[in-house]
């Protein structure tokens, strides 16, 4: 196993606090997200390494943990809310499903049109893997 380790900065001005992810293919194997002061305000971070995207739902966002816990797929798209934001909606076949907006800041690499994997984690660790469908 070889893990890629990268340094992630969560905006320009926040550079006295890099966001670090050691990698394991697709999957999360260490990050110090959790002990920074976004995630502290349960902000939301989306990652993506080796084709898949990872949502990182902090704890003091339980209502997303809870949605995205049981969903079965997702869709990451241009938020019809909120102007420079991403929604990533828990696809629940509701007519009104759960979803969480995402700056552009939060997110440390291009979203483009494919299909993919969701990898969703908590501080206690990988909590669910759903298909997911960006539309950009």
């Amino acid at each position: 196993m070889t893990l890629d380790t990268r340094q992630f900065f969560m905006a320009p001005n926040e550079v006295q606090n890099p966001l670090s992810i050691a990698n394991d293919g697709a999957r999360i194997a260490t990050t110090n997200y959790w002990q920074l002061p976004y995630a502290e305000q349960g902000m939301c971070y989306l990652s993506g390494n080796a084709g898949s995207w990872r949502l990182l739902l902090p704890g003091a966002n339980a209502e997303a943990v809870s949605e995205f816990r049981s969903v079965k797929r997702a869709l990451i798209e241009r938020s019809i809310c909120i102007s420079g934001h991403f929604d990533i909606v828990a696809l629940d076949g509701s007519p009104n499903p759960y979803c969480v907006s995402i700056s552009k800041v939060m997110i440390d690499r291009s979203v483009t049109k494919r299909s993919c994997r969701l990898l969703i984690y908590t501080e206690d660790g990988l909590i669910n893997n759903v298909p997911v469908k960006v539309r950009v």
